[in-house]
């Protein structure tokens, strides 16, 4: 099993770092033909999303959850 980026950091990701997880995780979950179809598809980077929404879909997927099942917060700048 290969160790990522974010199991290394240790503290708050950037932005940048949250987009660099989003797309190493969607990396290591895709399969040849997903691989075809972007490259005959097309795709629209990371880079061109929103940074509310890079944030959001980090947290709903590597976001940390409290003790009551909350979201803990990141650094938003």
């Amino acid at each position: 099993m290969r160790t990522t980026d974010r199991q290394l950091r240790t503290d708050s990701p950037t932005i940048d770092e949250m987009r660099h997880d989003l797309a190493e995780q969607e990396a290591m979950n895709m399969n040849t033909s997903d691989i075809i179809n972007i490259l005959i598809d097309g795709f629209e980077g990371l880079d061109n999303m929103p940074d509310i929404e890079i944030r959001d879909e980090w947290n709903a997927l590597f976001g940390e959850k409290g003790s009551y099942g909350e979201e803990k917060s990141v650094r938003t700048n």
